[in-house]
């Protein structure tokens, strides 16, 4: 029989993922993954294992979570960026230990409880959208290896938020007494910004003017687009569009200098073969429907991408995802913004 290890949050996603994989005929073991301390869900984990009667691994991987994905997560707002910790650890954490897991436990797949899918075409395996237009979660999963792919299962690609729950209260899983996770896991409800002590001071200018509106208490805790908490008072509404940790400055202007047409992406992963200039459409960030451009390389681990239509708040440190209908391209980390001021 064939074997799959499933990472199990202890959530209903991961869990009916599991019991789908099972009911399948497979051979299902979990695992949870302990990234930091006191974890809400780790004894509804081991209920929801027990209940599905399937083998539960729990792997102490805090010290690599903290250094590849806590620490650069902070250090990214310091330094102006506004980073994403959920591509981060598909990277870097979650499925190369699903991998190291399935290897030492002879399984041949290993699985999530992502909303996306893997399918073959003509024998090569592809990322694609999961059907849930308002679940899919594959702009986080474009960093992964593409070698992972023939083995990784997303048992929830072809359901709808709705019928997985009606599946978990149908079979009784534990893991419908979760609540659902919204917030980055290892904030622990807390802001971002209340684990930053350090900061400096420094001045809000009005681009178009170059008047020195106030003050603000730190880069950290501004982001593209912000519009509310700047701290200052105008006749019109305001946005950041830029942040200059150069300076210590940063840049707020009304909404339309918000708006960017162009900017670079870095750090690059391809999960198909791709020729450039390349017309496809893309995501710049998670809750968006993707818009048509134009990614041209730049040099080799960075390309320019130009949309079509300006889009709002393009913000470095988030990820450019790109799509050619279902199926995900690859993507990489937003680097500089073509500004023009």
């Amino acid at each position: 029989m064939e074997k799959v290890v499933v990472a199990m949050s202890g959530g209903i996603d991961s869990s009916v993922a599991a019991y789908l994989l099972k009911k399948k005929g497979m051979v299902v073991e979990g695992v949870f993954f302990l990234m930091f301390d006191e974890p809400s869900n780790l004894e509804l984990v081991k209920k929801t294992a027990n209940y599905l009667q399937i083998k539960l691994h729990i792997e102490d991987v805090r010290e690599k979570f903290e250094k590849e994905v806590m620490q650069p997560f902070f250090e990214g707002y310091k330094k102006g960026i506004t980073p994403n910790p959920c591509v981060i650890c598909n990277k870097r954490i979650k499925f190369p230990m699903l991998k190291l897991l399935a290897q030492s436990l002879k399984a041949q797949y290993i699985a999530t409880g992502h909303y996306a899918r893997v399918e073959n075409h003509n024998n090569i395996p592809y990322l694609l959208k999961g059907i849930d237009k308002k679940k899919d979660q594959s702009y986080f999963l474009y960093s992964i290896d593409r070698t992972l792919l023939p083995q990784i299962k997303f048992p929830l690609g072809t359901y709808r938020k709705q019928q997985t729950r009606q599946i978990a209260e149908k079979v009784g899983i534990p893991s419908t007494q979760a609540e659902e996770s919204t917030e980055v896991c290892f904030l622990k409800n807390k802001r971002y910004y209340d684990f930053i002590r350090s900061f400096k001071e420094g001045p809000v200018i009005e681009i178009s003017t170059g008047k020195i509106l106030g003050k603000h208490r730190g880069i950290h805790l501004y982001t593209i687009g912000q519009r509310k908490r700047l701290g200052i008072s105008s006749p019109y509404p305001l946005y950041v569009v830029k942040i200059d940790p150069m300076e210590n400055a940063i840049y707020v202007d009304r909404k339309e200098k918000a708006f960017l047409r162009e900017f670079f992406v870095h750090e690059l992963n391809w999960l198909s073969d791709v020729k450039t200039p390349l017309n496809c459409h893309v995501k710049i960030r998670y809750a968006m429907e993707p818009e048509e451009a134009l990614v041209i390389i730049s040099d080799k681990d960075t390309v320019k991408v130009s949309f079509h239509e300006p889009q709002f708040a393009p913000t470095s440190g988030q990820s450019a995802v790109f799509y050619k209908g279902e199926f995900v391209l690859g993507g990489g980390i937003i680097k500089a913004l073509e500004q023009g001021f």
